[in-house]
């Protein structure tokens, strides 16, 4: 019995919104295609799926996702042969619905090694010009063969990967290009911060000299400790540079949450009673195991924490809270601060960008998002100007079932 076709059926919005389920959840454009592909097979009740895409340099056809195919003609025919269907296709630009005994078909030579007994290939094209073949076809003469309805739809599904395929391709350059502007961006500002520490340190020096051959001891001491000031924070840009270049290759072991959290805030405690800060640890008993890098996960936690310290130089509350899901942690850092004007906060993760060049670098936070992105994690802020800052940070955690 043939099967309903899916261009009457009531299916139609389910295959519609399972199209755009795959297209929202891509990645870059191979997983969009693998997607597809899948969809593709699921609801027109086929046996194998392919997408090729025409190699911009060689003008061949690559295979880039497939459903159903042997794992051997992925490894063995990554290209499109002359005789392939995929290759007549792209070359007249033709749809074609094979149905019947293929095999004989004298155009297709490569159809004699498969099971193919029914099929829908369609060039992909923009701009008039092919970018790849879409195919789906079923094996065995049990199943029912395509017909002009499956192809309408088919067809309408080869427009949306072409579609899509071009946003993800403008997608990418945008983000190309805006990740080159950030970078020179960044140089600029370590540059610009490289060069004030350097003119404050020979200004000091050039001072120092003078005020020695003078005789003004306590003059000397006065500027000696600006020029200590100005090395100190020079090592603490250069440091912070070396750091946030190194994360990518740091390793990892269990480590436990409270063990690293206990150890800040022992740290920060004496700094906290200085400055009339009230602190609050709030975690769970039972240890939270993270597979991480212990040195570089304090790190990065304890730039939030300095951070908050800084911003609340009137006392306020500093608040250190762990909450545990089925497999990740949230770690939340709360100020009563000054808090983050609304339009600094989708930058302040960005290297270099500070709002107060006296205390800070701009790097701090930069590298505490570089570190936790490295353990598979997440972070966000949550600011109102006037009331105070929180930023969590979400890690997996290491538990029995995983």
């Amino acid at each position: 019995m043939k099967r309903q076709s899916i261009l009457v059926s009531e299916n139609i919005k389910e295959f519609f919104s399972k199209i755009n389920e795959s297209i929202t959840k891509a990645r870059n454009a191979e997983h969009l295609l693998t997607l597809i592909s899948k969809t593709a097979v699921d609801e027109f009740d086929a046996d194998r799926s392919s997408i090729f895409l025409r190699d911009e340099k060689t003008g061949q056809l690559r295979l880039i996702a497939g459903t159903g195919i042997p794992k051997e003609v992925i490894e063995n025919h990554p290209v499109a042969e002359h005789k392939n269907i995929s290759y007549w296709v792209a070359e007249h630009k033709k749809p074609i619905i094979l149905n019947g005994p293929v095999k004989k078909d004298a155009r297709f030579q490569s159809l004699s090694k498969t099971a193919i007994s029914s099929a829908i290939v369609i060039p992909l094209i923009f701009e008039n010009s092919v970018i790849g073949v879409f195919s789906v076809s079923r094996t065995g003469d049990e199943k029912s063969e395509f017909d002009e309805d499956d192809m309408v739809l088919f067809r309408f599904l080869g427009d949306l990967v072409v579609l899509s395929l071009q946003l993800l391709v403008t997608q990418e350059k945008k983000i190309h290009s805006e990740q080159l502007a950030a970078i020179g961006l960044a140089t600029a500002e370590l540059v610009h911060s490289l060069k004030n520490l350097l003119v404050g340190i020979f200004g000091a020096t050039e001072l120092l000299n003078v005020l020695i051959q003078q005789n003004e001891w306590d003059s000397v001491k006065e500027h000696w400790n600006l020029l200590a000031d100005n090395i100190k924070n020079l090592s603490t840009v250069v440091n912070e540079v070396l750091s946030y270049s190194r994360t990518s290759s740091i390793t990892k072991e269990n480590v436990i949450l409270q063990e690293i959290l206990q150890q800040i805030c022992n740290f920060i405690k004496p700094r906290c009673n200085i400055s009339n800060i009230k602190l609050s640890f709030v975690c769970p008993e039972e240890k939270i195991i993270l597979w991480a890098n212990r040195e570089a996960l304090y790190n990065a936690i304890m730039n939030i924490v300095d951070n908050a310290i800084k911003v609340m130089p009137d006392g306020g509350e500093l608040k250190i809270i762990c909450e545990t899901e089925v497999d990740s942690v949230r770690i939340k850092i709360s100020d009563t601060g000054t808090g983050i004007p609304e339009e600094n906060i989708s930058r302040i993760f960005e290297p270099f960008f500070t709002t107060d060049k006296k205390r800070g670098t701009g790097i701090g936070l930069a590298l505490t998002k570089k570190i936790v992105e490295s353990h598979a994690g997440e972070i966000m802020v949550e600011s109102k100007v006037g009331k105070g800052s929180t930023f969590i940070i979400e890690l997996p955690i290491i538990t029995d079932s995983n």
